[in-house]
């Protein structure tokens, strides 16, 4: 590559930031709502003593979003998902262990304070709660019926991520952390195990200036 297209790339990549940054910066104070969508990585925790985690659930998380300015670049955040969770964990039985697959499907609230900080970054953190839609258990592959009594419907928690917003395009990474339990299982030694969902997820938005 001659050193004359080399500037050329590089003036075009300066041009292209600038109208990025403009149009950012345009955007910064006014409502925006948008769409996102990506991919879930959850797990589960507060186990007891014996039991142990064999796999996380990889799963869908998507939904609508919005952005409502309460100053320049701060903004309460409302959103609306769909989120995949469960885990597979590996329990003790009379004679070995057993595998216990736990897979919900919730329409999740998030609400957030979110802050539009310098260099295109951004950062929020806020509480959630979810209703759940759907579940299913699996002991060692066979589907277990009759165990809705143990599941929670609802659950509330936490969450904190951060992310890149090129104009109205972004890439973002949230950790969550339920604080109730959506199971409660019954360990080997008569122990009850109140299970809680947690996990990270990476999605892509797209959002509209209203």
């Amino acid at each position: 590559m001659s050193m004359k297209t080399t500037k050329h790339l590089f003036a075009a990549a300066l041009i292209f930031i600038s109208l990025v940054r403009a149009n950012a910066q345009s955007n910064f104070g006014e409502f925006r709502w948008g769409l996102k969508a990506g991919a879930n990585f959850a797990s589960v925790n507060n186990l007891s003593d014996g039991i142990e985690k064999d796999k996380g659930r990889a799963g869908f998380v998507g939904g609508a979003f919005a952005k409502i300015p309460l100053k320049h670049f701060v903004s309460i955040r409302p959103e609306l998902l769909f989120h995949m969770k469960g885990s597979t964990l590996a329990v003790p039985g009379d004679a070995s262990l057993s595998k216990e697959r736990f897979a919900m499907n919730y329409v999740e609230m998030p609400v957030s304070i979110d802050f539009d900080l310098p260099y295109f970054l951004d950062f929020h953190a806020g509480v959630q709660g979810s209703l759940l839609l759907s579940k299913k258990l699996e002991i060692n592959g066979t589907e277990i019926e009759g165990a809705d009594d143990f599941f929670d419907n609802t659950e509330f928690g936490w969450h904190v991520g951060t992310g890149i917003d090129l104009g109205n395009i972004g890439i973002h990474v949230r950790f969550q952390q339920s604080l109730t339990s959506f199971y409660e299982l019954t360990s080997f030694g008569g122990e009850k195990v109140k299970l809680r969902n947690w996990g990270f997820s990476l999605t892509g938005s797209y959002m509209f200036v209203n």
